[in-house]
């Protein structure tokens, strides 16, 4: 499992991709794209504020992308779990 946290300007579409790179030890550009799996500028949208800051009282998405289901908390955090580890658990 890995977790990264939202730096203060980043989007949080981008550091999931970073996470999801860090992840599988490779350069995001050989990620399947994101948008695949889910919009992110919709992402990007729902955990940020109407002045563009992060941040919104709760709630967290789940996904799954480039062998991980990835969730994504209002708190910024984006927590990656391997799949065949959330299948095992299933």
């Amino acid at each position: 499992m890995a977790a990264s946290k939202l730096g203060n300007h980043d989007r949080i579409s981008t550091a999931v991709v970073e996470a999801l790179a860090d992840a599988n030890d490779v350069d995001p550009l050989e990620l399947d794209p994101l948008y695949e799996a889910v919009d992110p500028d919709a992402l990007d949208s729902l955990f940020s504020t109407s002045d563009g800051s992060t941040g919104i009282p709760h709630g967290t998405v789940r996904f799954t992308t480039n062998g991980y289901e990835v969730e994504v908390t209002s708190t910024g955090r984006v927590h990656l779990t391997p799949e065949e580890s959330v299948e095992a658990v299933s």
